[in-house]
Parts: structure tokens; C-alpha cells; sequence
């Protein structure tokens, strides 16, 4: 095989071209260095990762100040694309990216020597995530910033960059909207629990509905469906206040009428109509309202009708209930969340009721 003759254009001298081909190197290096650190990095995410691997990482993390640095970017590249993880093709594409870094993982780390051709496919897989991420938030379609959402059955939870937390429930909807001297997030649909960071200058403020809730530094669980808030205190305190109220005098009492703001404490909660009566429990079921996020739904002394809501929030395999009588018959228990028909049975077996599991996509209730 001929090589190619070196050619050097007018003008070039033999000591730039020697510069140029050590800029070249330096560039390939670097590029390699990327790839390896985007490997690394998604192979850490398999299940396939074990300690001596971790070990391994560590130590070259502390001996090579480069590869920590690309070790580094790879992290916060990947962090970028889980910000606007909820769009559909972010999701569809990052869960290809972990497959094909499972697919390479047998092969790749059996084999001893050379670098694998797998490793392209990795780094491969790294860079269309993460330029799909970029490509997604530049694009007017779909993408809102700070906006999240979470599907059927799907849980989230979010680091903002206060270091506050929220745990999304499924079919949640939120919009997060910070600025120099407030904390805003808009709860649209769902459930959320929030895990406020202190920031005195900056109140924290939940919006759902017709109320706003008020918090320094906090835990507290939200739940707005169907044009009604139900607030649980875990920890700390908030006040509960209408949009267009400012925080004034606070209202002791275990009822209002949407007037006054209203404070909660650790153990209490608000229940707030649709029509925007509110009514504090001064002893609150705090583990029923938290529930959700140990995958368990907890009905006490709720109608039927309010439960398979809820459950359905849950599992693909919904279920109906046709009698209106039915949907009022009082049921209480503990179930897993997306357990359709393990709910569907229960009821059958305590209530005058038959399951009908005829169709794969949703359990019919009927009365006997």
C-alpha cells in the first residue's frame, strides 16, 4: 500500500507544520480523553458497575487531573439532558443509551489489551443524548424552561438549584420560576412533596389553585386534582394564603372561609374545596398522605369512587366502577401503587361486589 506524499503549501514552513501536527495530536488526545471519560461514565450507571470498578475510577480520578476535568463534563452534560428528561424522545433516547452501554459492558471488560470498537459505540451513545438535550432546549417545540411532568405510574424527584428538592407523584405537572427575592413553583395537576433549602430573603412558595403556600425552610406534601388542595405538614410550618393575599394576620382557627391565611404546623393538614372552603386537621394522616412515596396508596374510610381515582394514577390496567351506588360504598386499606388487581380482588372479597377481569386494560366493578 503507497503512502501519500507530504505536501507543503507556499508560504508553510517545515516548523508550522510540526505545530500544526502537535495542535492535531493534542486534539486527538483530548478527543480520546472525552470518549473515555463519556464511557466511563455511562458504564458507571449499568448494573454491571461493581466496587473494584468504582475503585479503579477513583484512582485515576485522583491521579489524572484531565481525565477528572472530562470526567467532570461528562457529569454535567448529563445532568443538562435529565433537566429536560420528561420530553418523550430525551426519554426514549436515554434508555437506547443505557441499553447499548449493557450490550457493550459483557463484551468490552472481558477482553484484556486493546481498546474494543465498543467503546465508539459508547461514546457514540453518550454524545446523541446529550446533543439531543441540547438540540431539545433550543427548540420551540415542546421544551419550557422549568417546566416538569411526570406520566402513569412514573416518579421524579428534582434537585433545584436552591439544593430544595421535589418528589414528584404520577401525573404531575409543575412549573419551577425563580428569581433574585422568590421561590416560585406552580403545582397545575398532581402531587408533590417539597423539601424546602433555608433562604430567609427568599420565601418559598407553592401556588395550586386558588392558594399559596408560604414556607422558609420545610417538608410539606401537595396534592392538587380536580380543583381541590389537600396540604400535610411533615416538618416545620407554612401559611396558607388566596393568590392575591399578602402575608399578614394568620388564622388560628380549624375553619376558614379562603379569607384568612391559614398556618399549619408539623402533623397538620388543610383540605381545600373546589369552591375554596378550607378546613384544617389539627391531627393529620401524615403517613396516608406520604404514602405515594414509598409506592403504597392508604385508603381510610374514602368511597370507592375516590380510591380507583387515585389507584388509576398508577397502572396501566385502570379500573372503572358503573354503579354510582357502588362508587359511594366506604373502603379502607393498604395497597401497592399500580396493584390493580390486587385492589380489584380485595374489593371483590370485603364488598357486594363482582371483578370483571375480562378485558386486559380495565377491571369493571359491579354490584352483586
Amino acid at each position: 500500500m503507497s503512502r501519500r506524499p507530504l505536501h507543503i503549501w507556499p508560504g508553510e514552513r517545515p516548523d508550522e507544520m510540526d505545530h500544526m501536527t502537535s495542535e492535531s495530536q493534542s486534539a486527538k488526545e483530548s478527543s480520546d480523553l472525552h470518549d473515555q471519560a463519556s464511557e466511563l461514565f455511562l458504564r458507571r450507571r449499568d448494573t454491571a458497575w461493581v466496587s473494584a470498578d468504582q475503585i479503579a475510577l477513583d484512582a485515576r480520578l485522583a491521579s489524572d487531573p484531565k481525565f477528572a476535568e472530562a470526567f467532570r463534563r461528562a457529569q454535567e452534560s448529563w445532568d443538562v439532558v435529565g433537566r429536560h428528561a420528561t420530553a418523550p424522545e430525551l426519554l426514549a433516547l436515554r434508555e437506547q443509551a443505557i441499553a447499548r452501554a449493557r450490550r457493550a459492558s459483557a463484551g468490552r471488560w472481558s477482553l484484556p489489551g486493546a481498546r474494543s470498537w465498543r467503546a465508539g459505540k459508547w461514546a457514540a451513545a453518550a454524545t446523541i443524548v446529550i446533543a439531543c438535550g441540547i438540540v431539545w432546549q433550543l427548540s420551540p417545540y415542546g421544551y419550557e424552561p422549568g417546566y416538569y411532568k411526570t406520566g402513569l405510574g412514573e416518579l421524579k424527584v428534582l434537585e433545584l438549584s436552591d439544593h430544595s428538592h421535589i418528589a414528584l407523584d404520577a401525573r404531575t405537572r409543575l412549573r419551577v420560576k425563580f428569581s433574585a427575592d422568590a421561590r416560585i413553583v406552580e403545582l397545575l395537576d398532581g402531587q408533590a412533596q417539597f423539601s424546602v433549602a433555608k433562604d430567609p430573603a427568599r420565601p418559598f412558595k407553592v401556588e395550586a389553585g386558588s392558594k399559596t403556600i408560604v414556607a422558609v425552610g420545610t417538608v410539606f406534601d401537595v396534592e392538587y386534582v380536580d380543583r381541590q388542595v389537600h396540604i400535610a405538614m411533615v416538618e416545620g410550618s407554612v401559611a396558607v394564603l388566596s393568590k392575591d393575599q399578602s402575608l399578614t394576620a394568620i388564622e388560628p382557627d380549624s375553619k376558614s372561609n379562603g379569607s384568612s391565611a391559614i398556618e399549619l404546623s408539623a402533623g397538620q393538614a388543610l383540605a381545600v374545596r373546589a369552591d375554596g372552603a378550607a378546613t384544617v386537621l389539627l391531627k393529620a394522616d401524615i403517613e396516608a398522605a406520604t404514602a405515594w412515596r414509598q409506592g403504597k396508596v392508604i385508603f381510610r374510610d374514602q368511597t370507592l369512587a375516590e380510591a380507583v381515582h387515585r389507584l388509576n394514577r398508577y397502572s396501566r390496567q385502570q379500573v372503572a366502577v358503573d354503579d354510582p351506588g357502588l362508587a359511594q360504598m366506604r373502603v379502607s386499606g393498604v395497597f401497592d401503587s399500580g396493584d390493580a388487581q390486587a385492589f380489584a380482588e380485595a374489593m371483590q372479597a370485603y364488598l357486594p361486589v363482582t371483578a370483571d377481569f375480562s378485558q386486559a386494560s380495565t377491571i369493571r366493578l359491579r354490584m352483586k
